[in-house]
């Protein structure tokens, strides 16, 4: 008798807990108490699910076995095992909040002025083949002095926007503002730069100067 009793109590345990009950509740926030609209809420390794209305309520067939998952954008998630719970149910949601390392945003100021075209013309001299015909005059003194002048505009008209930029006063304001170094760290470092960056000394694009400057200075200040 004992042992009918027995299996008899865990049968009719066992259709309670398989048997579906619909629970209603209501959602809201935990610090504020406000309603919340639009809650995922699903039976968790389920497949069914619902969501809160505008006044954050909601209906949903379950087993008491079953275990509610509650979810939404910006908040933890909350599991709520029915087992023990009632059929109306009061839930609060946490907001998930992320806090950042705090950083700074430093902007790079590029070129504030016009590069102006200023090349020059080399003057002409003899070319190679010419000094097959003339080679005294291709070795003349004149003539060498006319080739040296020459190749020193060249070099000069091909690092034109980087002397423009580099000896630029408002180039050497920004620079100190930004970076807070006095007059004599400037130079040192443009020293530097100089010796160390020599390609930059082809550009034809003053920002570009501008962010190899900032570059440089930023790391060696």
């Amino acid at each position: 008798m004992v042992r009918i009793l027995f299996f008899g109590g865990l049968l009719i345990g066992s259709i309670t807990l398989s048997a579906q009950t619909l629970y209603r509740g209501i959602v809201v926030d935990s610090a504020s108490l406000a309603s919340l609209v639009d809650v995922h809420i699903s039976i968790k390794r389920g497949n069914r699910g619902t969501v809160t209305n505008t006044s954050g309520s909601f209906l949903m067939s379950a087993k008491p076995s079953d275990t509610l998952l509650f979810s939404a954008i910006g908040y933890h998630t909350v599991e709520v095992p029915l087992m023990f719970e009632e059929d109306a149910l009061f839930i609060l949601l946490r907001e998930d909040r992320l806090l950042l390392s705090e950083i700074t945003i430093r902007s790079t100021r590029l070129y504030p002025n016009q590069i102006a075209d200023r090349t020059k013309a080399p003057p002409r001299t003899l070319s190679l083949v010419s000094a097959f015909g003339s080679p005294f005059d291709y070795f003349w003194k004149l003539e060498r002095e006319k080739r040296k002048l020459s190749r020193v505009i060249e070099e000069n008209n091909r690092t034109q926007t980087f002397r423009q930029v580099i000896t630029d006063p408002d180039v050497k304001a920004i620079m100190m503002d930004d970076h807070e170094v006095d007059e004599e760290t400037y130079y040192k470092l443009i020293e530097q730069f100089n010796l160390k960056h020599p390609a930059v000394h082809y550009f034809t694009d003053p920002d570009a100067i501008m962010e190899a400057l900032h570059g440089f200075f930023e790391k060696f200040k």
